[in-house]
């Protein structure tokens, strides 16, 4: 793995999106790729948070290892995040905060409904398509469509001369079927634009179970 500017996590206990893990396991376990500070932010609430367990503290075993100690239930979803827009206590030796991220699993004799839980959200249709060329400038809104239900939030990233001009007073929305995401803009003709759908720092494009979207990069050209 290549080492970037920020950290970075190289392996987790259990492993995110696992749907096997023993109901007797004691402790979340996060590894990253460079000597970190000592503080924390685990980040979350019931009833997806994992139960603590309160005889033992979290604490880092060496100084790029970091566990948390719980009580798991079987068959039931989990999902914790490690830093946050708001807390970020993870920080490399150097000061740099760990990309907030999520660690999701589900112990053994889940239900398929909550096995379902840790599926990983995809946009499968842009509207415009991704890498359309000769795009209607006269287009007013900007869409996309995920394969799973999804939550309210939303991170449109990007700024500049390649990022559409929003429309005043008016917001992106979902269908009522919480698939499709749509963004009111003004297109320029015979212009360039690129959009983030969700970032590093902004990934508020989430399952309804929390679940990030990886990073897409979309970008489409306007004609006449």
């Amino acid at each position: 793995m290549q080492k970037t500017e920020y950290p970075a996590i190289v392996k987790t206990v259990p492993e995110i999106g696992a749907t096997d893990v023993s109901d007797d396991l004691k402790e979340i376990k996060v590894t990253f790729d460079r000597k970190m500070q000592t503080g924390m932010s685990w980040t979350g609430g019931p009833p997806e948070f994992p139960p603590m367990d309160d005889s033992r503290k979290a604490q880092w075993v060496d100084d790029q290892t970091c566990i948390l100690p719980v009580k798991l239930a079987k068959g039931s979803f989990y999902r914790l995040g490690l830093n946050s827009k708001s807390y970020r206590n993870f920080k490399s030796a150097d000061g740099i905060p760990l990309p907030p991220m999520a660690l999701y699993f589900v112990t053994v004799g889940a239900s398929k409904e909550l096995t379902d839980k840790v599926r990983v959200p995809k946009a499968v249709k842009f509207e415009p398509a991704n890498g359309a060329d000769s795009v209607d400038s006269a287009t007013t809104e900007i869409s996309i469509t995920f394969d799973i239900p999804m939550g309210a939030g939303m991170s449109w990233v990007g700024s500049g001369a390649e990022f559409p001009t929003l429309v005043k007073g008016k917001k992106g929305t979902w269908s009522t079927d919480k698939l499709t995401c749509t963004l009111p803009v003004t297109l320029e003709p015979i212009h360039n634009y690129t959009i983030g759908v969700n970032s590093l720092d902004h990934n508020n494009f989430q399952s309804e179970s929390g679940v990030q979207v990886a990073p897409v990069v979309y970008n489409f050209k306007t004609g006449k």
